[in-house]
């Protein structure tokens, strides 16, 4: 079955349905928005159905733990930089600003999200998720989630993190602004 038929099927038996016991189309709309992201983030089968974009230079994603080559004390030198910025897989910008235990994201449409950021052990850190009004962000996350980041690499106060969700490394680049 192709991609197309598969999707096809998945909206008529399952999302529709859904979507039809509520009779605001603007519910209705943002339910189904919700629905896709928290499907991308959470099903490897429905992401396969729609191709990756190309990845930037900063971005990438494997099946296999990334080297660990950082020493204690760079991880400890990480939060002692208050901004920093990132390039997303689809090429764009991200700033951040890492103050009073908060991860605050812009992005280039000048949306934000807030995130509580938390020290751990091992080169580890963990976002939890507050709150966005970022389309992306905000439908991927809900208020109290966790991530766990783990900083693997270090150049010129450049840091090489990764984030794991089920088998898939997602990697990137945290950079001091």
């Amino acid at each position: 079955m192709d991609n197309e038929i598969r999707m096809n099927t998945i909206e008529k038996s399952h999302i529709y349905p859904y979507l039809l016991r509520f009779n605001d189309t603007i519910i209705q709309k943002k339910l189904f928005t919700q629905i896709y992201y928290r499907l991308l983030k959470n099903c490897d089968e429905f992401k396969t159905l729609f191709p990756a974009q190309p990845f930037s230079n900063d971005y990438s994603e494997q099946n296999k733990e990334p080297i660990i080559n950082i020493s204690k004390e760079q991880c400890n030198h990480f939060d002692k930089i208050s901004k920093y910025y990132y390039i997303e897989g689809g090429g764009k910008k991200v700033e951040v600003t890492l103050s009073d235990n908060l991860w605050v994201e812009k992005f280039e449409d000048n949306t934000y999200s807030k995130l509580y950021f938390r020290k751990k052990n091992n080169c580890q850190f963990e976002l939890e998720f507050i709150e966005s009004n970022n389309v992306s962000r905000g439908n991927l996350s809900v208020k109290g989630e966790k991530y766990l980041y783990k900083i693997f690499n270090e150049e010129n106060e450049t840091y090489s993190v990764y984030l794991k969700n089920k088998e898939t490394y997602y990697i990137f680049k945290i950079i001091k602004q």
